[in-house]
């Protein structure tokens, strides 16, 4: 019971990026190679791309934003486009499936959440993202 009322009200905190950007982007490609999730944002005002780049990738899965209504939440929303879920998002989600054996891993898991203009793409991971800005 106490699982499914975290996933009725996330909790998430804004990621620091190095750079400063009121806007959100556009999601125009992922990159999965079994090594690296490389993701490429454009945002209107910024003329060059913006690259996201996850290591020790669990999953990965793209939704519309329509499909994750409980983090539109006034009451838990944060501010930036990429937020780091620490709990109820898609990890808790998935361990309420006993087939989902990192659960039961010893690695620290991450989540991170993207909001982009269409989509959004959360992602489990054993690191942080490292996100390249456009100087």
């Amino acid at each position: 019971m106490n699982d499914i009322q975290n996933l009725l009200q996330p909790k998430i905190k804004e990621f620091n990026i190095n750079f400063t950007n009121d806007t959100f982007p556009e999601i125009i490609n992922l990159n999965y190679d079994l090594w690296t999730l490389k993701i490429t944002l454009d945002f209107k005002d910024i003329s060059q791309p913006i690259y996201i780049i996850f290591k020790n990738v669990v999953g990965f899965r793209v939704l519309d934003e329509g499909n994750l209504l409980e983090f539109w939440n006034p009451d838990i929303r944060v501010p930036g486009w990429i937020w780091k879920v620490e709990s109820g998002g898609w990890f808790e989600l998935e361990k309420l499936r006993s087939g989902f054996l990192t659960q039961y891993h010893t690695n620290s898991h991450n989540e991170f959440l993207i909001l982009g203009i269409n989509d959004c793409i959360s992602v489990i991971s054993e690191s942080d993202p490292v996100i390249f800005d456009p100087e």
